[in-house]
């Protein structure tokens, strides 16, 4: 899709900002938007890159030893809360 599609197809999507906006505005956007549909590619490839470059055995290691921590230093409360949620609503149900 062109810079322009993209631009045409943000003009449908919120005419009523555009309305808003000061022609300086407007062309401030237009190159914001036509920088990020140039940039997508380039971007694209970099994320590829870098999932591949991921080591994702040893993140999930990290991972789980991150949650072993949290749950042996903040351990889950005796009660959720869902009790006490509930009988709020019976309360309300009743008034």
């Amino acid at each position: 899709m062109s810079s322009r599609q993209e631009i045409r197809l943000a003009k449908k999507a919120a005419p009523r900002y555009l309305d808003l906006m000061t022609e300086a505005e407007r062309e401030l956007t237009k190159r914001w938007v036509q920088t990020w549909v140039q940039a997508a590619p380039e971007l694209q490839k970099v994320r590829d890159a870098d999932i591949r470059a991921a080591d994702t055995a040893s993140m999930i290691e990290c991972t789980a030893a991150l949650f072993r921590d949290a749950v042996k230093n903040f351990p889950p409360k005796p009660v959720s809360g869902l009790v006490e949620q509930q009988k709020w609503f019976m309360k309300l149900h009743r008034a």
